[in-house]
């Protein structure tokens, strides 16, 4: 299963929406309420085996799948370069 697809998958589950715009803002849209998000970093951190800062968490990232995909996405880039630097430090 995709990123995108275990992401709405987990997000249909916590909401009672179906087939919603993966594009359109999760929150203003009715998809989710802010008490939803503790449940969604800690599925994202256990699915994808991340650690999410608070840093990271802004509407930019938790706002749209979009978003939370390309946090997903750049947060396993930074996870695998921090590995490699240390297997070559």
């Amino acid at each position: 299963m995709s990123i995108r697809d275990s992401i709405v998958v987990y997000i249909e589950e916590i909401s009672s929406e179906r087939g919603f715009d993966h594009a359109s803002n999760l929150f203003e849209s009715g998809v989710l309420t802010s008490l939803d998000v503790l449940s969604l970093v800690a599925f994202i951190e256990e699915t994808f085996g991340l650690e999410i800062t608070g840093d990271e968490i802004d509407m930019a990232s938790f706002g749209t799948v979009d978003g939370l995909v390309n946090l997903v996405l750049t947060l396993q880039a930074n996870t695998a370069h921090a590995a490699a630097a240390r297997s070559h430090g």
